[in-house]
């Protein structure tokens, strides 16, 4: 079986993780990488204490920043490729900062009503492998990942 049109005019809210893991403006880079790493996690929205989406934190975020302190190191990256070493690398170089320091603004969201096909488009569009999902207050309701997406089409086999 493969994916229909109908399959992708699915709502993403029958599709997205409701209640991700989230973190706020105000926590450690230190508590977004313990997060990232327990939850398996590449990503995590942040979010006031409404529940708002303020912004989404990424692994990729916090590699660019660190690139100018990697350029100090007397070792390159390549020696990084365990990711538990790029954790530690990122710990030491951000740990106590705050995560509004590194986010990006979340300017890639989707709402509930959106298609399955629509938010991949966004994604390929955007070059994002995150989409949060919110509703018109902006109140974070979901996310949506690019590896959702393989798993769903996995699983259409």
């Amino acid at each position: 079986m493969s994916a229909t049109q109908t399959d992708l005019r699915t709502p993403i809210h029958s599709f997205m993780r409701r209640q991700p893991i989230t973190v706020m403006e105000t926590d450690t880079i230190q508590d977004a990488v313990e997060k990232m790493t327990e939850e398996h996690l590449s990503a995590l929205p942040v979010v006031d204490q409404d529940g708002c989406l303020k912004g989404i934190i990424t692994v990729s975020d916090m590699l660019r920043l660190i690139q100018d302190a990697e350029r100090t190191l007397d070792c390159d990256m390549a020696i990084y490729d365990e990711s538990y070493l790029v954790v530690d690398l990122i710990r030491e170089c951000l740990g106590s900062d705050e995560v509004a320091s590194v986010m990006s603004n979340a300017t890639v969201t989707a709402e509930q009503n959106d298609s399955l096909q629509k938010v991949a488009q966004l994604m390929v569009k955007h070059q994002v492998h995150h989409v949060p999902v919110i509703n018109h207050d902006k109140r974070l309701l979901g996310i949506v990942s690019a590896t959702d997406y393989v798993s769903f089409v996995a699983e259409m086999t």
